[in-house]
């Protein structure tokens, strides 16, 4: 594994207060209320909001709710929701055994991309980050994490090939988009997915801690 795509929200940071709290926003200025428990509102981390939509509100993949969703999330998240977030134990440390094994550190997540550029400078990770990719603003095009994987594949200065890429996240969504772009994945546990949602998306390592995914990069 010369290269590895990671995940941004449940892979390197904990976005639970930001996202949590820009759900409620969404809802509050939509619906006028919330329909979901805390305990839903937080499988929403990770896919895009308009697959979530449809899974557990049965909206239509066209309706105009989707969209009027997303702008009201985006109002609370812009302003205050991005920057509220930790960094998971252990990350700089696994980033500077990649870096200092030569191996390359690329960011793929459903995040909007110019948020997640933000979040990588805002924690000076750009020492060990060649390039970030995510997703259109609108979610109109290049939402979900196989459409993300794909554009980031194709836009690198980076040579990439599937024998040396892998893609490393804590959702199913992370390890169903590894496999459309024909890559293996590492699943993490100690983000917003759990080991039974990893082991069902065939993921292909399952780990524990951050620096673990170091291990792994360095014997395969």
């Amino acid at each position: 594994m010369n290269n590895l795509f990671f995940d941004l929200d449940g892979t390197i940071i904990n976005s639970e207060i930001g996202i949590m709290k820009s759900l409620k926003y969404m809802y509050n200025h939509t619906l006028g209320y919330v329909p979901h428990d805390d305990a839903t509102l937080h499988t929403f981390i990770g896919p895009t909001i308009g697959a979530s939509l449809q899974k557990y509100d049965h909206v239509a993949p066209d309706d105009p709710f989707i969209n009027q969703s997303i702008n009201a999330f985006r109002e609370y998240y812009q302003e205050e929701g991005w920057e509220q977030y930790t960094v998971f134990d252990g990350i700089y440390d696994m980033m500077e055994s990649l870096k200092k094994a030569d191996k390359e550190i690329f960011i793929a997540t459903s995040k909007p991309e110019v948020f997640a550029k933000k979040i990588i400078d805002q924690l000076n990770m750009k020492q060990y980050v060649r390039h970030v990719f995510g997703a259109a603003e609108d979610e109109s095009i290049r939402s979900l994490k196989e459409d993300v994987i794909s554009y980031g594949i194709e836009k690198t200065s980076v040579e990439l090939d599937t024998k040396n890429l892998v893609m490393v996240g804590d959702r199913s969504s992370d390890i169903v988009g590894a496999h459309k772009n024909n890559l293996k994945a590492i699943g993490v546990t100690y983000g917003f997915g759990d080991y039974a949602e990893l082991k069902s998306a065939n993921s292909e390592w399952i780990v524990n801690k951050p620096q673990e995914i170091a291990k792994l990069a360095m014997e395969n």
